[in-house]
């Protein structure tokens, strides 16, 4: 599934960390206003909080990737439902930010009262650019202390101070104050890992935390990213869909740990696994935090706040805070054998029912049957259930005919779940799934009968190499992903043609599958350092609008590689072992490289399938045969 997060002037963070929510203020607006009444009513509050505009990210109150609906506001306001945007509101513009994965779509889901500006292409134009070029000296921009981070408060405020602006917070998001039937929060029990399934109990790695901070001179280290804390404590949540994540902040000092969540979530289970952490309120946290900072004025003490914690609760450590990425980030990135041994046996599993659903979606198109992109998404869904520790989707299964597949976050709505599966359009499948000891997430582009236009044919291809070219690269230790990036595109680039996203992210442990480091090729970060252990997605695509779509994804994990130098070198080893179709491959454009890598990786695939499908029971002679066909050599 495509990652791609952006970096504007003030820096959206890779991990949208969390917020405090701040009051709620409900008036009257009925849920089903038009876009243009609910900015009038937004606009209506700037004369109060004496702004000219108004800021809005779309984050939730732990700035995750993606959202529970309680928090989606900028779904609300503009009717955009895509994972990324940014939004600035001024008494007579509207415009919201995003990304190339959201372009179309942006424009067909906002109405004519809105603006889409473009993010990470050539000339675009941040929102400290727009508001310098288009806003009157002196206007106040205001912006939620609790949503934007600290770093980016301060960077973007600095910005437009030096030019004649001012960034002034407004506690109490605006929008909440007229959502008059937001939706109400999940309330799902956590669950509990042991040390069996992630390889390290809550006290060895609290314990490897608190070692980190003494190297850095800290005395104690604010988290906020949901990931982190759901790692450091070995517990999952179900607070935000296909994200295993509990709402909460976790404060770790030199000698205890504080936990702030919802006590609901908790069981007598939970209570015993956290052992000697202390529980409190997750209201209770600002407070709580507020008085920790004051309680260290006048020491030496230094908090690690990592850069992306928000400005509400980083002002409060300004005067005694160590700034970094989280330490947590490197920690978690990094599996260890347990979780690497986890991921690798789920990713089998999943990689079976994977060659039963291809196989199935054969079969279907073929007869004729009578089937929408929604039904064989749904299907897939159904089939991975069915899955030894399956917990979960990882995320909302891609399910796109024609060209749907050249919408990257493409989702059935509006009468478009009636597309029909034929033998005249190209299908893609992204999906993935939490398995108890792994996450998976696995994009596939097929064609089933009919005759192949031999521009896609070519498309295909070249996407496929690619794929090829990266997974086959050897490259130093520990360097930065953007580095990498380009070495993908070069079979794409020699006809003229990109993709406007990142190639790959990394995959969480039962946790979630969009997680530092990353391979992206528009913005450097500290984050996207790449070790061995690592676990991450290789995914390149091509995408002709109102055509096709094109995208070829597995799940790979870093291992050292043996070089003549003798240096610390690392190379993709697949965890992800399923077919690519081998019909849509135009065979001439290929090196021979590209045929011995793909051949190889067949041949391992039915190998390993095969070995994996004799443990289970029944009769399974059908899906063999058609791995035997689908994994011929080229």
């Amino acid at each position: 599934m495509i990652y791609q997060p952006i970096r504007l002037a003030f820096s959206v963070s890779t991990k949208q960390l969390c917020r405090i929510p701040g009051p709620i203020r409900i008036s009257t607006v009925r849920w089903m206003a038009s876009p243009i009444e609910k900015l009038t009513i937004l606009r209506k509050s700037f004369d109060g909080e004496k702004i000219d505009a108004y800021l809005l990210p779309s984050t939730d109150a732990h700035q995750s990737e993606y959202l529970a609906e309680f928090d989606f506001r900028v779904k609300f306001l503009s009717g955009f439902t895509g994972s990324n945007a940014f939004v600035l509101v001024t008494r007579d513009k509207a415009l919201l930010w995003t990304d190339g994965r959201y372009f179309i779509q942006a424009e067909a889901q906002m109405s004519g009262d809105w603006k889409m500006m473009k993010q990470a292409v050539p000339d675009a134009i941040t929102p400290t650019e727009w508001i310098n070029s288009n806003m009157a000296k002196g206007s106040i921009i205001g912006f939620d202390p609790d949503i934007m981070t600290y770093d980016e408060a301060r960077s973007m405020g600095g910005r437009l101070k030096s030019v004649g602006y001012t960034m002034k917070a407004v506690h109490g998001n605006l929008v909440d104050r007229f959502w008059k039937d937001r939706p109400s929060l999940p309330n799902k029990k956590l669950i509990c890992l042991s040390k069996e399934e992630t390889g390290a109990g809550v006290g060895e790695k609290l314990t490897r935390v608190r070692e980190g901070l003494k190297g850095k001179q800290c005395t104690a280290l604010v988290l906020l990213a949901l990931d982190d804390i759901m790692w450091t404590l070995n517990i999952r949540g179900g607070d935000i869909e296909y994200n295993p994540l509990a709402y909460s902040i976790l404060l770790i000092t030199e000698s205890d740990a504080h936990l702030f969540i919802d006590p609901a979530k908790l069981d007598d289970c939970s209570r015993s696994h956290l052992g000697n952490v202390s529980i409190h309120g997750y209201d209770d946290a600002k407070p709580f935090l507020k008085k920790y900072a004051q309680s260290l004025e006048g020491t030496s003490a230094t908090v690690f706040v990592p850069g992306s914690t928000n400005f509400a609760i980083g002002e409060l450590f300004e005067s005694r805070m160590y700034q970094s990425v989280s330490p947590i980030q490197e920690m978690k990135a990094k599996k260890n054998d347990v979780e690497l041994t986890g991921i690798r046996r789920a990713s089998i599993r999943d990689a079976v029912a994977l060659s039963k659903y291809l196989m199935w979606m054969e079969k279907q198109v073929m007869g004729g049957a009578d089937l929408t992109e929604e039904a064989a998404g749904k299907k897939i869904d159904e089939m991975r259930t069915h899955e030894e520790k399956f917990v979960d989707l990882s995320f909302g299964t891609i399910s796109a005919v024609g060209a749907h597949a050249a919408l990257p976050h493409y989702h059935p709505s509006n009468g478009s779940e009636l597309v029909k599966c034929t033998t005249s359009e190209v299908f893609l499948v992204d999906s993935g799934a939490h398995y108890r000891d792994g996450t998976t997430d696995v994009t596939r582009t097929i064609w089933i009968g009919g005759k192949v236009p031999a521009e896609f044919r070519r498309d295909n291809t070249l996407v496929l190499m690619a794929h090829i070219d990266m997974a086959s690269t050897v490259f130093p230790a520990g360097i930065n992903g953007i580095r990498l990036d380009a070495i993908s595109r070069q079979a794409l680039w020699k006809y003229g043609l990109d993709y406007n996203h990142g190639l790959g992210h990394g995959v969480g442990h039962f946790l979630n599958v969009h997680e530092a480091p990353g391979i992206s090729h528009r913005r450097y970060t500290d984050s996207n350092l790449l070790h061995e252990g690592t676990v991450i997605t290789i995914e390149p695509g091509l995408y002709m609008e109102k055509k096709w779509g094109i995208r070829i994804e597995n799940v790979y994990e870093l291992v050292g590689a043996s070089v003549p130098s003798g240096a610390s070198f690392l190379a993709f080893r697949p965890l992800t072992w399923l077919p690519i179709q081998r019909e849509i491959i135009d065979c001439f454009l290929l090196e021979e490289r590209h045929k011995q890598w793909l051949n190889e990786y067949h041949s391992k695939t039915l190998s390993i399938q095969k070995e994996e499908i004799s443990k289970r029971s029944g009769d399974h002679s059908e899906v063999l045969q058609w791995l035997e066909k689908a994994c011929a050599p080229i």
